[in-house]
């Protein structure tokens, strides 16, 4: 991929990045597997901060592991809820919290997309 797009710099290993003292930050969008906790206590160990995409662990404990991780080394760590400060979600979360709508008992939500036939924009 990285050669395909002319990437000028890429590692195959988290060790690698780490190591990289041109690097900043680490960004970790790998799937909420088995591994996310070991690659946070890699990163906190290398004393970079960390944006790690949602969610954060397997479960609560793992992402309270890590949330206590980060906070006990001092380095900032951000997950990605960045949609939460976007104008229709804060309506969404004032309208249900104010009573406008009464007492919630349940809520759906259905998203709709187009079919990738019709759409070849769509890439997933």
């Amino acid at each position: 991929f990285a050669e395909r797009h002319n990437v000028p710099r890429y590692y195959s290993s988290i060790n690698d990045v780490l190591a990289d003292e041109n690097i900043d930050a680490i960004y970790v969008a790998t799937p909420p597997g088995g591994d996310r906790l070991e690659i946070a206590q890699a990163i906190a160990k290398a004393g970079k901060p960390c944006y790690m995409e949602k969610p954060l662990g397997r479960d609560g404990n793992e992402a309270k592991q890590i949330a206590e991780l980060f906070q006990n080394t001092n380095l900032p760590l951000y997950t990605a809820y960045y949609r939460r400060s976007m104008p229709k979600f804060v309506e969404c979360h004032r309208v249900m919290h104010d009573g406008t709508l009464g007492q919630l008992t349940s809520v759906t939500c259905t998203l709709h997309l187009p079919r990738l036939d019709e759409d070849k924009t769509l890439w997933r």
